[in-house]
């Protein structure tokens, strides 16, 4: 009877050192998480399991499969064990609602360590007044990289010196821009004698006729 109860006593803390030992297994693999979560979704008895370190963990849509080895009376057999993750991450998460074209400043979203398990889109850090808001963002809802864009230099309906040169001379005038243009890019410009022209963007205030 003691026995038995020695035995029964160890399988708890065998199952608890195997999810330690799993444990550190996914943290050295996936060391860009904050926090890892994981569940034994096909084997809840964890026999005398090793993690495998000659085969590759593969993820998929938060499905982690394990490769080990099932040591059973001095075999080893290959085998996977399945697990599903939850991986949290510090990511910005927006703290109001930030609307579309809106430039998104360090009072638009605080740092958060969220589930980003099934996040389709990456989420990346960014300089606040930098990039705006491609599109009307939720309180609460991660900022992600397909929600946001750049802030271009000019801005469509902004006012900017347009510049021609021809050999020596320059000839400046007033212009309107009628598209948002980053360095380098070719916009439309309408002059101040209603001239429809493309010129290239050098700076926030001024352009190029091409």
């Amino acid at each position: 009877m003691v026995l038995l109860f020695v035995i029964l006593l160890s399988f708890p803390v065998l199952a608890q050192d195997f999810n330690t030992e799993v444990q550190n297994y996914l943290a050295g693999k996936l060391k860009d998480y904050d926090k890892i979560e994981f569940t034994i979704v096909n084997d809840s008895n964890l026999k005398n399991y090793k993690i495998d370190l000659s085969r590759e963990l593969k993820i998929k849509n938060g499905t982690a499969y394990l490769p080990v080895k099932l040591i059973d009376r001095n075999k080893s057999t290959n085998s996977l064990l399945t697990l599903q993750l939850k991986l949290y991450k510090q990511v910005p998460v927006a703290v109001r609602e930030i609307g579309r074209k809106e430039a998104i400043d360090a009072d638009s979203y605080s740092l958060q360590s969220v589930d980003v398990t099934n996040l389709r889109n990456p989420a990346t850090l960014f300089s606040p007044n930098s990039f705006r808001a491609k599109t009307n963002i939720k309180a609460g809802q991660i900022i992600t990289q397909d929600l946001i864009e750049e802030i271009p230099l000019i801005q469509s309906g902004s006012r900017v010196t347009a510049e021609y040169i021809q050999g020596s001379v320059i000839i400046s005038t007033e212009a309107i821009a009628r598209q948002d243009g980053k360095a380098n890019e070719t916009i439309d410009i309408l002059t101040s004698s209603n001239e429809l022209l493309k010129a290239k963007v050098i700076n926030s205030h001024k352009v190029l006729i091409e």
